[in-house]
């Protein structure tokens, strides 16, 4: 199958721009953990199920600086690929930054071997990226909340940058290993949202698996609870999120094959290995 040069633009706007945030009022860690948990969907009895729990709320975030490349937007690029010079400047104001615990580069090759690891089971997508579509970049680590927000800004006028992503520590990492994703009023082609029968049918189905030691179900108020403290913004109440379940199975790597056999279920839009959406 062949994609052409439009597609493969849309997926390098979407590694570049990572998640949009529609509000930018602050969340702080405090104000997550005192909402009150969802409630079990109704009509689940059995003892896997749960709400979330409460926490540990990670600390710290992660962060990425993409280089600019040969015909890259913005003022900063040019359309020009970042130099040399600019990498090693970069590298070392990162390095020199009180605010980042570690940082590494990372080339277009190992973009691309980090692509294929988290899309290995969608064909398309391998499909649309090669290395030349993915920018070189540094990533690494943050020490405190209070640091995601403000460094995007930092980063962005320096020379050589194209964008720069950074977010909290997902909440569901170390407590699920797969995510199953309701649909959602416009999260399945062709249908409207998940029905009673179809959410019925799946939590029957994750009761009677062996494999899954506990559900986490989650409602929309939590997914966007989640999301604001990763992007450390607020989101309205009006913004778009998916109900679903994060799962904990009794041997965590067989997440993505749980995951695909979930993601054939009537009423499923999606589902992944925690950590590789």
């Amino acid at each position: 199958m062949v994609f052409g040069s439009g597609a493969r633009a849309r997926v390098r706007r979407a590694v570049l721009c990572g998640i949009a945030v529609a509000a930018v009022l602050p969340v702080s860690a405090q104000a997550a953990q005192a909402a009150p948990s969802p409630r079990v969907t109704q009509g689940v009895t059995d003892g896997k199920f749960s709400p979330p729990p409460r926490g540990p709320w990670p600390k710290g975030g992660t962060f990425s600086v993409f280089l600019c490349w040969d015909g890259a937007p913005g003022k900063n690029c040019h359309g020009k690929a970042a130099t040399a010079e600019q990498r090693r400047a970069l590298d070392a104001r990162l390095r020199a930054m009180p605010q980042v615990r570690n940082v590494r580069f990372v080339s277009r090759q190992e973009a691309l071997a980090d692509y294929r690891r988290a899309y290995a089971d969608d064909e398309i997508m391998l499909s649309v990226v090669e290395a030349r579509d993915l920018p070189e970049s540094f990533v690494g680590t943050l020490r405190d909340r209070a640091d995601i927000a403000p460094f995007p800004g930092t980063l962005n006028p320096v020379p050589g940058v194209a964008n720069t992503a950074a977010y909290g520590h997902h909440f569901w990492h170390g407590k699920a290993d797969a995510h199953v994703t309701l649909c959602g009023p416009d999260d399945c082609e062709g249908r409207g949202p998940v029905t009673s029968q179809e959410r019925r049918a799946v939590e029957a189905r994750l009761a009677g698996m062996a494999e899954v030691e506990h559900v986490y179900v989650e409602d929309a108020a939590h997914a966007r609870r989640v999301l604001s403290f990763m992007t450390a913004r607020r989101l309205p109440d009006s913004a778009p999120a998916s109900e679903g379940y994060y799962v904990r199975l009794a041997d965590p790597s067989g997440a993505r094959s749980f995951a695909a056999t979930m993601e054939k279920l009537p009423g499923v839009s999606l589902g992944e290995a925690v950590g590789e959406g």
